[in-house]
């Protein structure tokens, strides 16, 4: 299994985030949109589905982690 690695895109915006391991490249850049790099591309869609329900749980968890 690869080990992904969840960064802001620029440490002072919080809704902009990375995913990354060897195999993916995940940016999201909010409102603007998102983009997504797999090794596999007949299900890089789904993985791009993925990808922003992971971005959306991740700023989930910043919200209630710090109330």
């Amino acid at each position: 299994m690869d080990t992904y690695v969840i960064t802001k895109a620029y440490p002072l915006d919080t809704q902009e985030i990375t995913i990354k391991s060897i195999n993916l490249l995940y940016a999201e850049m909010t409102p603007v949109g998102s983009g997504c790099q797999s090794s596999n591309l007949v299900n890089n869609n789904e993985i791009h589905g993925k990808c922003r329900q992971i971005a959306d749980l991740i700023r989930e968890i910043e919200i209630l982690n710090t109330k």
